[in-house]
């Protein structure tokens, strides 16, 4: 196992929270993505894409943190797969079509995705 300093543990905690958030920022767009959508469904796509750049940039800590673990490069390129299925909502016209994305292909992702990194990262901050 590799070891961590302060930082890097701080990191990975802050890492974990926003998996969780970002995961009940889809529950709530899967919720309420529909034609008589509250106007926050758009505020919490863009807080969902934000948390997106932000896993993204503390991917390339985790590629150079655990460059001899394979499976970390394999759950990094499953990220960047969900990236792509993320920029479908917006050539999508309607909130069904939106909604239809969402329970049909991202969220299933997103959600094998943050369970096999929270597998992952939860021996490091356990303590």
């Amino acid at each position: 196992m590799t070891d961590l300093t302060v930082e890097q543990h701080h990191m990975l905690r802050e890492y974990d929270r926003l998996l969780t958030v970002t995961s009940e920022g889809f529950q709530y767009l899967e919720d309420n993505t529909k034609e008589d959508a509250p106007p926050q469904v758009q505020q919490v796509f863009e807080d969902v894409l934000l948390s997106f750049q932000q896993m993204s940039k503390t991917h390339e800590q985790l590629v150079n943190l655990f460059q001899e673990d394979p499976d970390v490069k394999g759950m990094i390129d499953d990220f960047h797969e969900m990236a792509l299925l993320l920029q479908e909502w917006f050539e999508l016209d309607t909130h069904e079509e939106k909604q239809q994305l969402l329970i049909q292909r991202i969220v299933p992702a997103y959600e094998s995705f943050r369970e096999q990194m929270q597998l992952f990262v939860k021996p490091y901050i356990a303590h």
